[in-house]
């Protein structure tokens, strides 16, 4: 074979070769980016889709084109169910946008690119007290706008005031046809095609994370090691910095003002919209309150309960509280062995079981789902209900004495401020 075939033999199977990576990775389709078909025992669960939703969600949400959408971290995410029955039985098309480990920036900024884009009727955002806290040596002037850009920002069609963004075209580009010829895609394709497993970690066509694989690390690892290994990632985050709701010198924060910015898009335009603070085990509420912090904690409801009674101008946004403390929260850990919690996987992430009631308590008719669980938190309640929040506390403290003390000897000691 002289030189001049055999480099043409070379060129021809490397362009096989380069067709055939493109090709597969655009058939398993490891990150959800394009949408086809998935096929069960080929590529139907996504393990490494969860690491790229940054990536690929909000492209996922413009193809769908959803009638609701469900805006939040990786809680709503792995909690609360596109497919849940009432929006099936309202022949709506729901979509979860929840951005793991992502600041209310992209949460907001993705949420806004979607409802500008499509007809949105139903809006829940889901709200952490974690996401809004602000060092006490903050010195950001909370009216300060629009937030500081980042690069999630390109994935966006529209800025914060509603005009084109250009830089969205090429990364549009980018984020679609370079993992076509990636070879870690390629990796992660056969990847997806080894781990068809129902103890994978997945993401769905919709958004939803159905926790595959928190369920398995339950059934072999315990539960009691799961709550074991969060908690003081919980405890460090809370005490990491001196916390607090309001920016020093300011009533507020710049991340309720984005949150007031995402309100009023969406009282101008009549969508309605259920806010909610999402269900903590009461492991995490003792955790916030050993950090000192309750009075911080009901601080940020106070500021969401004004937020929303001033910007719901048309009544079509709520206010709903899943932290109290409820018998739904306060499962025991140290007896429940290697069986899952029925609400629960560790101290702050849900199940969708508790998804499902919240969704019935919103959603549903006034009395759906257990009265006991999640209230509409108002002007007129509020008091009341911050009243009865250390009693109801120090309740479940005296009924399960051995949970509480498990939980404080896991915690170092802290001198109080």
């Amino acid at each position: 074979m002289n030189e001049k075939k055999f480099l043409k033999l070379w060129l021809s199977f490397a362009a096989l070769l380069f067709c055939g990576i493109m090709g597969f990775n655009y058939v398993i389709d490891p990150y959800l980016l394009y949408g086809h078909h998935d096929l069960k025992g080929l590529n139907r669960i996504k393990p490494k889709a969860g690491t790229h939703s940054l990536q690929s969600k909000i492209h996922a949400a413009h193809r769908m084109a959803p009638d609701v959408l469900i805006v939040g971290n990786s809680r709503p995410e792995m909690g609360l169910n596109p497919a849940h029955s009432y929006f099936i039985d309202h022949n709506l098309q729901a979509f979860n946008l929840g951005q793991p480990g992502s600041g209310l920036s992209v949460q907001y900024g993705y949420a806004l690119d979607i409802l500008r884009d499509h007809d949105i009727k139903q809006v829940l955002i889901s709200v952490d007290f974690l996401d809004f806290v602000t060092s006490a040596d903050s010195t950001t002037d909370p009216r300060t706008w629009p937030p500081a850009p980042s690069d999630a920002d390109k994935r966006r069609k529209y800025h914060w005031d509603g005009t084109e963004n250009n830089a969205y075209f090429l990364q549009s580009l980018k984020d679609h046809y370079f993992p076509l010829i990636a070879l870690s895609t390629f990796w992660d394709s056969l990847t997806t095609v080894a781990n068809q497993t129902p103890s994978s970690s997945n993401l769905l066509a919709n958004g939803f994370n159905p926790a595959g694989d928190m369920r398995h690390a339950t059934t072999h690892e315990g539960v009691k090691a799961l709550f074991g290994q969060k908690i003081p990632q919980v405890y460090n985050s809370f005490t990491m910095r001196k916390w607090q709701t309001d920016t020093p010198g300011y009533t507020g924060s710049p991340d309720l003002s984005k949150l007031q910015f995402l309100l009023r898009y969406l009282n101008n335009h009549n969508i309605e919209t259920k806010v909610f603070i999402n269900p903590y085990h009461i492991n995490y509420l003792d955790i916030i309150d050993q950090a000192g912090l309750t009075s911080e904690f009901w601080l940020w409801k106070k500021r969401l309960v004004t937020l929303v009674a001033q910007t719901s101008t048309k009544d079509t946004i709520t206010l709903w509280d899943f932290s109290d403390p409820t018998d739904y929260i306060a499962e025991p850990i140290l007896k429940a062995g290697r069986t899952p919690l029925k609400w629960f996987w560790e101290p702050a992430h849900y199940s969708q079981a508790l998804g499902d009631l919240m969704l019935d308590r919103m959603l549903g008719k006034p009395g759906t789902g257990p009265t006991d669980f999640g209230h509409p938190l108002t002007m007129e309640n509020f008091a009341r209900h911050q009243a009865a929040y250390k009693n109801k506390l120090e309740a479940y403290h005296q009924r399960d004495p051995e949970e509480y003390s498990h939980l404080t000897a896991q915690l170092p000691k802290r001198d109080k401020d």
